[in-house]
């Protein structure tokens, strides 16, 4: 369960970045092809916050979709159940831009 240790990573960067203030909320952008169980990370979280910065906080997330180029028409597309064939022209020949990215999109911060 890889899960565990991007919130190990996710928490050092809180800690890091809160610069001792209480953090409410975290805020992330998950791909839906970046290969994290989006349930196993919420889990992971909540166990692992406790006696940190976080450990009153939530955690949100945003899960983006896929979404490709096709070379050949120059069109973006929204790909569905990894299709990553071009709906408008039906080329193979497509880039992924979206929906393999994991980040911290923000944190929230205590006044």
């Amino acid at each position: 369960m890889h899960e565990y240790s991007i919130v190990m990573s996710m928490l050092d960067i809180c800690e890091k970045h809160a610069k001792n203030k209480e953090v409410e909320k975290v805020v992330v952008n998950i791909g839906k092809m970046s290969g994290i169980e989006s349930h196993f990370l919420k889990t992971s979280f909540d166990v692992f916050k406790e006696d940190t910065i976080c450990a009153n906080a939530v955690m949100d997330m945003n899960l983006i979709d896929i979404t490709i180029l096709c070379i050949d028409c120059e069109k973006e597309s929204l790909v569905d159940q990894f299709n990553f064939y071009c709906p408008h022209c039906k080329s193979g020949n497509t880039k992924v831009l979206t929906g393999q990215e994991m980040h911290i999109e923000y944190i929230e911060l205590k006044e």
